[in-house]
């Protein structure tokens, strides 16, 4: 089998419907990937709604802080989805708030750069939660820089134009999850110091992306033996705005069957 596990869709930062990775997945004869989406869930029902066959994996990609530090945290859910009210109203609240933070990115980016762009205009092209791809894309398409060179000069974090955006700490974010019946997973650990990683492995999360793109495998296959953790990874498929392919590096099937076996616990 051909599996990822980490792929994201236009109901966050993505430029494919769920549907239209479903007929890519299909195509590159990918058996199975999870929806994990940024601080949403709201491709799950669009799922849903497809009716398909096609055995699409339930997660999310939560953002959190840790010692000011951007962490993600993968959460993979049940299939049927258990309640996750707890979740969802988090996700409302973060929606607003990246809402206003986009704004006032806007604000920003017309005052240090002189690039004007329309909130509205930004916001119809988000199918969900919306972010700073979103921005990139516009200003790509208004004033034709690539989708780097937009953030290489005007959206990286060290931006005069950049708004820190609300998140959870790190810990609180795995509490979150697992309150909500997920299997929480470190992502791209690469980013991340070694001492990082051993305090969010100490917060009991339950395992760790080994399978990434440009990461050290061996040394993470390590770091998840070493604590018993769950091995995960994936493309981080974002369609054709990131360099990743849709279907590599794949997760290994016993990884995989083992990921099956806690989530149908």
């Amino acid at each position: 089998m051909k599996i990822d596990l980490h792929v994201h869709s236009n109901n966050s930062d993505g430029t494919m419907t769920v549907q239209e990775l479903i007929e890519e997945a299909k195509e590159k004869k990918i058996d199975c990937f999870a929806l994990t989406d940024h601080d949403t869930v709201q491709g799950i029902d669009e799922y849903k709604k497809l009716n398909t066959d096609y055995p699409m994996i339930y997660g999310i990609e939560l953002s959190t802080y840790l010692n000011g530090k951007s962490v993600h945290i993968l959460g993979y859910f049940p299939n049927p989805l258990p309640q996750i009210e707890e979740l969802k109203s988090y996700l409302e609240e973060i929606k607003e708030k990246r809402e206003k933070r986009i704004q006032k990115i806007l604000t920003g980016l017309k005052k240090y750069f002189d690039l004007e762009l329309d909130y509205e205009e930004v916001k119809k092209n988000s199918h969900g939660v919306i972010a700073r791809p979103h921005i990139a894309r516009a200003i790509g398409k208004k004033y034709g820089y690539t989708y780097e060179e937009v953030f290489e000069k005007f959206l990286n974090d060290n931006s005069p134009a950049y708004v820190e955006i609300s998140r959870l700490s790190t810990k609180d974010g795995i509490g979150l999850l697992k309150r909500n019946h997920a299997i929480t997973v470190l992502a791209h650990p690469l980013y991340l110091t070694d001492e990082m990683v051993n305090e969010i492995i100490s917060y009991g999360i339950d395992g760790i992306e080994v399978y990434y793109p440009d990461q050290n495998r061996k040394k993470y296959h390590k770091i998840a033996e070493k604590n018993h953790l769950i091995e995960t990874g994936g493309s981080d498929y974002h369609g054709d705005i990131h360099d990743s392919e849709f279907g590599i590096p794949a997760v290994p099937q016993e990884s995989f069957d083992l990921l099956k076996e806690r989530l149908e616990k």
